[in-house]
This record gives C-alpha cells, sequence and structure tokens, in this order.
C-alpha cells in the first residue's frame, strides 16, 4: 500500500538522556531511548481557499472598476432545477434521494493559532506570557519564568541505583513510560552483568535521576534481551481517592463460581501484535486511497494570489487602499490627490530631444 510521504516515520529512537547508571561502585555509561509511545497520525487545520472564478463581470462606476463575483455556473444550475421541476413526476416507489460524494477542495489555507486575552481579544506575544496558580476566584499568584527556572533541578549525569525491589511489589498504575537502556561501547560489560544479576535474582533496581526539569524515580527490569527503564509517578500523583470501590458483598457464590469458571475458559498467552488500532488504520487508508485518487489540495499563500481571485471587495475605500499599497502614484500625484486637486495633465506636442 502506497503510504503519503509527509506520514512516514522515522526509525531512529530518540535519546531522552544520557549518563551514568550506578550499580554500587560500577559505573555504566548509558543512554535512555523511547521504547513505545501514543502513535497519532498528524492532521493540521486547513481553510479552503477561493477557487478561481470564470462569470465575472466589471462594471465600471465613476471611473472605478468593481468586480462583481457570480457563483460559478450559477446559470446552468439555475436552468437544470427548472427542467427537473417541469418533469412529470413517475408514479413509482420513493427511493431515497441520491447522495453526491463531497468534492475535494483543490486549494487550502493552513491556520496559525494565536493566544489572545479574554476580555480584550488582543493577540499576546508568547515571551509576555505569564504563569499563574489560581487562589481564589479571579486571583492569581503570578510566577515568573527565572523564578521557575530556579525550582528546576539540573539534569544529572548518573542515574543512580539505590534498592532492589520485586516488580510483584509495584502496582503498574505507577509505571509513567518505558524506555531502552543502551549501553556505550564502553559500558557493554558492565551492563551485561547488571542484567545477568537482576534476570538471575528476581529483582528490579530502583534508581534515581533528574532530567527534563524534574526528579525521577526509575524502575530499571531486566526484559528479553536487556534493560528497560520506567519513570514512575508519585505517590501523590496518583488519585487513589477516584478508585471506585467494589462491594463485594453483592458477589453470590454461585454466580461467582461461574464467573471463575468463564474466566478461566478464556484464559491464554498475551500477544499484543492480535490486536490493532482500527481507527489509525483506517485513517491510513483513507489517506493513501484519496492521495492514488489525486484528490491532493495544494496549499495556496495568500500573497501569491491574484487580486482579480481574491475574495469579493464589498468595500470600495478598501479597493482603494489595495490599489495604493500595490502601485503607489508619485509623491506629487499623491499629494494632490489626497487634496482633491486631481486634473487631467496637459496634453501637447512631446518635444524631440536634439
Amino acid at each position: 500500500m502506497h503510504w503519503p510521504r509527509f506520514c512516514t516515520r522515522s526509525t531512529m529512537a530518540s535519546t531522552v538522556w544520557k549518563g551514568q547508571l550506578n550499580f554500587g561502585l560500577v559505573s555504566i555509561p548509558v543512554r535512555l531511548q523511547r521504547a513505545a509511545r501514543k502513535e497519532r497520525i498528524p492532521l493540521r487545520y486547513l481553510k479552503n481557499a477561493p477557487e478561481p472564478e470564470t462569470d465575472d463581470d466589471e462594471v465600471a462606476s465613476d471611473g472605478i472598476s468593481v468586480q462583481i463575483r457570480k457563483p460559478h455556473n450559477l446559470k446552468a444550475r439555475a436552468q437544470a432545477s427548472r427542467e427537473e421541476a417541469s418533469r412529470p413526476q413517475a408514479q413509482t416507489e420513493l427511493r431515497p434521494p441520491e447522495v453526491h460524494p463531497a468534492v475535494a477542495p483543490s486549494q487550502v489555507w493552513r491556520i496559525k493559532q494565536s493566544i489572545r486575552t479574554e476580555d480584550e481579544d488582543q493577540p499576546v506575544p508568547r515571551n509576555d506570557l505569564l504563569r499563574g496558580y489560581e487562589v481564589a476566584p479571579d486571583q492569581f499568584v503570578t510566577v515568573r519564568k527565572d523564578e521557575l527556572r530556579m525550582l528546576r533541578p539540573p539534569t544529572s549525569v548518573t542515574m543512580e541505583i539505590v534498592r532492589s525491589v520485586r516488580l510483584a511489589e509495584i502496582d503498574p498504575i505507577f509505571l509513567e513510560a518505558s524506555y531502552y537502556v543502551v549501553p556505550e561501547p564502553a559500558g557493554e560489560r558492565a551492563y551485561a552483568l547488571l542484567f545477568l544479576s537482576l534476570r538471575e535474582t528476581g529483582y528490579v533496581a530502583l534508581a534515581t535521576v533528574a532530567m527534563h526539569g524534574r526528579e525521577h524515580i526509575v524502575i530499571v527490569r531486566p526484559a528479553q534481551q536487556g534493560l528497560i527503564a520506567h519513570p514512575m509517578y508519585y505517590v501523590d500523583e496518583v488519585r487513589a481517592e477516584n478508585e471506585y470501590p467494589a462491594d463485594i458483598a453483592h458477589a453470590n457464590p454461585r454466580e461467582l463460581q461461574m464467573a471463575k469458571t468463564f474466566t478461566q475458559a478464556i484464559a491464554g498467552s498475551f500477544s499484543p501484535e492480535e490486536f490493532k488500532d482500527k481507527y489509525r488504520e483506517g485513517l491510513r487508508s483513507l489517506i493513501s486511497a484519496k492521495s492514488n485518487q489525486k484528490e491532493v489540495a495544494t496549499v495556496t499563500h495568500a500573497r501569491s494570489v491574484p487580486l482579480s481571485r481574491q475574495a469579493p471587495v464589498t468595500d470600495i475605500m478598501d479597493a482603494l487602499r489595495m490599489s495604493l499599497e500595490l502601485g503607489k502614484p508619485p509623491t506629487s500625484e499623491r499629494t494632490l490627490a489626497e487634496s482633491g486637486k486631481v486634473s487631467e495633465p496637459k496634453r501637447g506636442r512631446r518635444k524631440r530631444s536634439a
């Protein structure tokens, strides 16, 4: 299946942290590479660009040429509607109306998001933004960027293993993400030693590291071939109070035994490749089909669109201003035009230069 170029992904894993993994007095130079992430097909906001018009009339008024836009093929559509209404209706069974597929636009404009104030609806530069915490309705404690920078810990160059724990003791709700621990060439021997010691003892390593402006608790565990690191949520970040308490008093013993039997009947091994993101696969197929059918819109820049193809101009003053911007007259003529004393230039014989 042909996949458009803009949706291809780079196969090179990105490094999110690089430093030393300290296992007692043994330092292992490693780097963390993302092991899993949410896959999203990037869709940008766009806007239909005005299509070129062919049925334009020019009306002269007071020496000013104004273009009046007519919808494309308006006369033909009106004539077809009248002919359809005049036809005798056949005495047959009623059929649902025919649904015509929407025509894909051929030209689009990109959309740029801007930050605006809530009351005055004024654009705000990003450098002028503040951070604030609402302590009461409409009352905020503001924090400057330099104050936030002072609170952020610098990225550490070491990941210190502080404890060995059993993986079964850790609730999966605390696991935030997954990263491959990749050794540098100089640390492969110590890396293999740590991997084998954790796998054969059945422990995982609990380590601490500072990266991306925060201190993290990290679980380093042995996988099939190497080590995987899982940054963890702190205990106050897990919303345990939102967990719904099951009322086990309502469980009937006979129904519970039947539920156990059914659970054992559907038991099997976990195969993650069996499960697919149907929405993402369907969207990829839709984009590929549209690309193969040449339903591709081209980005149109407003500055490159000729004046005659732009949106209808309803204000003559706006049209005059645009005309002045496109081609301003010389200074003397512009002064006379502003004073309202524009006169016809005197015509006479042109003198030949000697």
